[in-house]
């Protein structure tokens, strides 16, 4: 089997300073269907695919899942 993933991470940059969004340096949020054709003209039939927490979890018992619909 071989799988690959879409990077998800929200590193600190900048010795702490700054986050920094991966799907959204991508451009992910704006080209995930055209992401996800790729993925399967490539033949790969296993994904690796995690929502953004940082923009899920809003605090405790509190979550949007708006950006993974």
């Amino acid at each position: 089997m071989f799988a690959t993933g879409i990077e998800n991470s929200y590193p600190t940059v900048r010795n702490g300073r700054e986050r920094l969004d991966e799907m959204e340096k991508c451009g992910h949020y704006d080209h995930w269907r055209t992401d996800f054709d790729k993925v399967e003209e490539l033949g790969i039939h296993f994904l690796r695919y995690g929502p953004p927490l940082h923009r899920v979890f809003l605090g405790p018992g509190r979550f949007d899942w708006v950006l993974c619909r």
